[in-house]
């Protein structure tokens, strides 16, 4: 019993249940797909994003998200291939460089769905263009008995094929929640943690390399600092909602990683990252820490998405305010 007791006791153990829990919650939350407030459909489920939500911006056209996106994915690819094959496969080791090719993955299939956005708004205008040429031509008929009206259009409704939801669609979604709350975890982390830890440590050879070569050049200012940036324009000019849900898929990437790193320690004898090593008297403590900053890194994506929400109304307000200025003017 007492065998028992010590050994439910031991740090490692600890740690380890508390990863199993937080994998536990993530199964959950990925199967239930539960939301905090009821859905528009009365249900407690958040529905699959559409194409239109993948694709389209309420900011930019379709194209111009197109190409924002492309831009970025080439970027992101280019500057990890280059840091490939400078350095070999050693660099897959670490979480950032998982996360750099998973932001990379996701504005790849974004540019995507914002293509297929464009040829499909681009096909329906040119059908709404053939339909309106009979109109316009029994309009000019009439000649003077219409011209005292004044012809108003209708906003072009979003066509059918980008209403529902597709495997890219809710790929984008899942892909975008996930690095909108990983890129905080990164930054902090290796700002607030790592870098601490690794310069007031042993300063061994393997830890200059990484001090050196991983933390303190450009392409690690990109990876662990610009790449909140990219994410969050493409926040603040896409249409994806934020889904409680998203935590889920969250919290297992993390875990696929932490899986990989007990892989990588039982091979090698080594951590990946010292605040993982189970042997510490504080690891529980630690592997609980790491499970809440995912958390808080989504509280901090849902904050973002209310002062989006407040840009965009007080925006709304002021074209509004706009046009009744210009309207008065014309009747003035």
């Amino acid at each position: 019993m007492e065998a028992a007791l010590e050994w439910a006791g031991s740090s490692a153990v600890q740690a380890h249940g508390v990863l199993v829990l937080s994998g536990l919650t993530s199964v959950y939350i990925t199967m239930a797909r539960p939301t905090i407030r009821l859905a528009a459909d009365g249900s407690h489920t958040c529905p699959p994003a559409s194409l239109w939500e993948a694709g389209t911006s309420p900011a930019l056209s379709a194209v111009a998200m197109c190409l924002f996106r492309f831009v970025m994915a080439v970027y992101i690819f280019g500057m990890g291939a280059t840091q490939f094959m400078r350095m070999g496969t050693y660099v897959f080791k670490f979480y950032t460089i998982w996360n750099w090719w998973l932001l990379g993955l996701y504005f790849m299939l974004a540019a995507t769905a914002s293509a297929l956005c464009a040829l499909a708004e681009s096909r329906a205008a040119r059908a709404r263009a053939a339909d309106e040429k009979p109109d316009s031509a029994a309009a000019s008929a009439n000649g003077n008995a219409t011209s005292g009206n004044v012809a108003t259009k209708s906003p072009p409704e979003t066509p059918r094929s980008l209403q529902r939801a597709t495997m890219l669609s809710r790929t984008c979604h899942a892909l975008f929640m996930i690095n909108s709350s990983t890129v905080i975890i990164v930054d902090c982390v290796c700002w607030g943690l790592l870098y601490p830890m690794l310069a007031r440590g042993p300063q061994t050879p393997e830890t200059q390399r990484i001090i050196r070569r991983l933390l303190l050049t450009f392409t690690s200012y990109n990876q662990h600092g610009l790449n909140a940036l990219y994410i969050f324009i493409d926040l603040f000019l896409n249409r994806h909602r934020l889904a409680f849900h998203a935590t889920g898929p969250l919290g297992l990437w993390s875990m696929a990683y932490a899986v990989w790193a007990h892989v990588w320690h039982a091979k090698s004898g080594k951590w990946l990252y010292p605040f993982l090593d189970t042997a510490k008297p504080w690891a529980p403590v630690a592997y609980f820490g790491l499970y809440m900053v995912h958390w808080g890194a989504f509280g901090l994506v849902a904050l973002l998405y209310r002062a989006k929400a407040r840009l965009y109304s007080r925006s709304g307000e002021a074209l509004a305010a706009a046009d009744s200025g210009r309207g008065k003017g014309k009747t003035d």
